[in-house]
C-alpha cells in the first residue's frame, strides 16, 4: 500500500508584497470563537506562528489575532498538540 503524501507548503503574499513560503502545521476550527486558525512555521524559521484563517471560495488571508482568549485557546491548543505527540 503507498502512503499518500501531503504537501503543507503555501507562499503567501506578506503585507509588504513579498511571497513567503509557509508550512501549515496545523488548521484548528472553533466553535467558540467561530473562527479558523492557522498554525504554521516559515520557511527558515525555527518559531511557530498563528494567525485567524480567513476563507472565501477563491482567496484566504492570515489575519492577526488581537484578542487574549483566542491566544489563550491557540496555545492551549499547541500545547496540547505537542504533549499527545510525546
Amino acid at each position: 500500500m503507498e502512503e499518500e503524501v501531503f504537501d503543507n507548503k503555501l507562499v503567501v503574499k506578506a503585507a509588504n508584497g513579498e511571497d513567503v513560503t509557509i508550512s501549515v502545521l496545523d488548521i484548528i476550527d472553533s466553535i467558540e470563537f467561530n473562527k479558523s486558525f492557522m498554525i504554521y512555521s516559515l520557511d527558515g524559521s525555527d518559531g511557530v506562528f498563528a494567525s485567524v484563517l480567513d476563507e472565501t471560495d477563491t482567496t484566504f488571508s492570515l489575519n492577526a489575532i488581537t484578542d487574549k482568549k483566542e491566544w489563550d485557546y491557540i496555545n492551549a491548543q499547541i500545547n496540547k498538540t505537542v504533549s499527545e505527540a510525546a
